[in-house]
């Protein structure tokens, strides 16, 4: 299991500011969560839902090479939200990732710490 403070910084880090600047802070790696087992995560080429769709990642995939996030709030913003403000700054944060032969941007809130495989 992974420890509270690990998952502490790798949400803090996925809620950096700004989608001109992409900040690859965080865990190396992801692994895909909360998307349902018949469905996909999908890639994008660019960091919104209407960019168009490049790829997919499976709903059990790992090895999602973190290129960097964006969106989100500061550290400080973070601390002084509440859990409502927190979660919509959550769904704002965009992952710029490489899966696969496929490098795009997927919503970050469909990604946790994982590994290289």
């Amino acid at each position: 299991m992974v420890s509270k403070a690990v998952l502490v910084a790798a949400v803090i880090a996925m809620l950096h500011p700004g989608v001109a600047a992409v900040d690859a802070s965080g865990p190396d790696y992801f692994r895909v969560v909360g998307v349902a087992w018949n469905d996909v995560l999908n890639i994008r080429n660019g960091p919104t839902a209407r960019a168009s769709k490049i790829g997919a990642i499976p709903p059990d995939g790992n090895g999602v090479r973190n290129l960097g996030c964006s969106g989100g709030m500061t550290y400080a913003q973070w601390e002084a939200a509440t859990p409502t403000q927190r979660d919509a700054a959550r769904k704002r944060v965009w992952c710029r990732i490489y899966y696969r032969g496929v490098e795009g941007w997927v919503a970050g809130w469909f990604l946790a710490e994982g590994s290289a495989n």
